[in-house]
């Protein structure tokens, strides 16, 4: 983190190529990432389509009553033809890519909050909190002072 903080105090202006540090606390051992801007979403995977509301209506449903009976609620319901589609892309992310933990827009916010950041003398942060199920994970977004860690 140090290292992060140092590069970040010694750029004359903020840019995607600024550094942010990413805390991955779902697998053993945990990790400290030093990343850019940028690279976040290469970082931590990215979904396009997790923040519908229609998706989150439904992996919300899932936690209450398990994911096979949510699945058959939603694909029998008034809007399954809608969710049926936003289901197949988040199925083919997941494939893909796996298990996404924010969608492009919190990441584009986390990226005006590292401008901000910067702006303060701070080094934007994010960290993925372990959950107790694959899916059951958190994000939290905070700041340090670069001076601090340097």
């Amino acid at each position: 983190m140090s290292d992060a903080a140092r590069e970040l105090r010694n750029r004359a202006s903020w840019d995607l190529q600024c550094p942010v540090i990413v805390i991955d606390a779902r697998e053993h051992p945990k990790r400290v990432l030093k990343t850019s801007v940028r690279g976040l979403t290469g970082t931590i995977t990215t979904s396009n389509v997790i923040d519908n509301p229609l998706l989150r209506s439904f992996l919300a449903r899932s936690k209450e009553v398990g994911t096979d009976e949510a699945l058959d609620e939603f694909m029998h319901g008034p809007e399954a033809e809608h969710f049926s589609m936003l289901w197949d892309r988040y199925a083919d992310e997941r494939h893909r890519h796996g298990l996404a933990v924010w969608s492009y827009s919190e990441a584009a916010k986390f990226a005006l909050k590292s401008k901000q950041c910067f702006e303060q003398g701070d080094i934007a942060c994010v960290a993925i909190t372990e959950g107790s199920e694959t899916d059951d994970h958190g994000v939290l977004t905070f700041s340090v002072d670069s001076s601090w860690l340097s």
